[in-house]
């Protein structure tokens, strides 16, 4: 039963069931004693959420992890940019420096996030998946 209810549910609907894993992941990371790892799972979960929506406006996912390049394309290819005047633009602007956790970071630790910054990341994340589930999710 478990297996049918996950085929029944839409592709937004799974990426932002996995954003909320990553969510939780960073909230517990930050917990004292924080955890730079979290850094990763916001970077995964503002992915997955942006994801969401490229999905949701018809634009086609790719396997890159810049922030910067799924909200504004990538110029002559894929990925596409979200459309003009959309508002899931300016609401990833604040979120760009989260691109420099994607890969590397996870080996080298580098660049070093300052915790109170990723604090305010979780914060802003949480508010984008609340805002996400209301808007894509019908």
């Amino acid at each position: 039963m478990e297996g049918e209810a996950r085929r029944k549910k839409t592709p937004i609907v799974r990426l932002l069931d996995a954003a909320r894993l990553d969510l939780d992941a960073a909230t517990r990371l930050l917990v004292e004693p924080p955890n730079l790892l979290a850094a990763n799972h916001l970077h995964q979960a503002a992915e997955k959420i942006l994801s969401a929506v490229r999905l949701h406006r018809g634009l086609l996912n790719t396997k890159d992890h810049d922030l910067v390049i799924l909200v504004d394309g990538r110029p002559g290819g894929e990925p596409r940019p979200l459309p003009a005047g959309d508002p899931w633009r300016d609401r990833f602007r604040p979120l760009e420096s989260l691109s420099a956790y994607a890969t590397t970071f996870r080996y080298s630790l580098t660049p070093m996030p300052k915790i109170d910054d990723l604090k305010r990341i979780l914060k802003t994340l949480l508010e984008l998946y609340e805002s996400a589930r209301g808007e894509l999710v019908t």
